[in-house]
C-alpha cells in the first residue's frame, strides 16, 4: 500500500513539473498561429493575440534598454563624426579589452519615432516577420531582428 501511494505521489509530481512546459508549448504554437492567420489575411481585426504579443514585447524592451522611442527628427539625426586626430588618439590610448568584448557581442537595439502608433508598429511588425524562422530560432530572437529590420538606430 505504500509503494502504491508513493508511485501515485511520485507520478503526479512528475506530472505538475511537466504542465508548465506544456502550456509554455502551446503558448507560442498559440502566437505563431495568429502571426500566420494575420500574415494571410484570415485575421485582420484590430486586436489579436500576434499583435498585442509585440506590443508587450516591446514594453519590456524598453524596460531592459533594447529600445528607445525617441522624436523622428532625433533618430534621424546623424551622430557626430569624429576627426581623424580623436580617431587615432582613442585608437593609441585607450587600451580597454571590455569595450572590444562589448562590440563583438550580438546585441539588438531598435529605435521607435513616438510619431507611429502602437497600434501600427505591431500591425507592421506581425506583417514582416518570418514565421518560417521559428522553427529553428526562438521566438524572441525572431522579434527582435524584425524589429532591428524594421526600426534601426541610426
Amino acid at each position: 500500500m505504500k509503494h502504491s501511494t508513493n508511485l501515485m505521489l511520485s507520478i503526479s509530481v512528475i506530472g505538475l513539473m511537466l504542465l508548465p512546459a506544456r502550456v509554455l508549448a502551446d503558448f507560442k504554437s498559440d502566437i505563431i498561429a495568429s502571426c500566420s492567420a494575420y500574415q494571410q489575411g484570415h485575421n485582420k481585426k484590430e486586436i489579436n493575440a500576434c499583435k498585442l504579443y509585440i506590443d508587450g514585447f516591446i514594453d519590456s524592451s524598453l524596460l531592459t534598454e533594447n529600445a528607445v522611442i525617441a522624436p523622428k527628427a532625433m533618430i534621424e539625426k546623424q551622430p557626430k563624426q569624429l576627426s581623424a586626430y580623436l580617431k587615432r588618439a582613442y585608437k593609441t590610448r585607450v587600451n580597454d579589452s571590455s569595450l572590444l568584448s562589448v562590440s563583438s557581442q550580438k546585441g539588438y537595439q531598435f529605435c521607435i519615432a513616438q510619431e507611429y502608433d502602437r497600434t501600427f508598429i505591431a500591425s507592421r511588425i506581425a506583417k514582416s516577420i518570418d514565421i518560417n524562422q521559428l522553427t529553428t530560432k526562438p521566438l524572441r530572437e525572431v522579434l527582435f531582428e524584425t524589429l532591428t529590420a524594421n526600426f534601426p538606430c541610426p
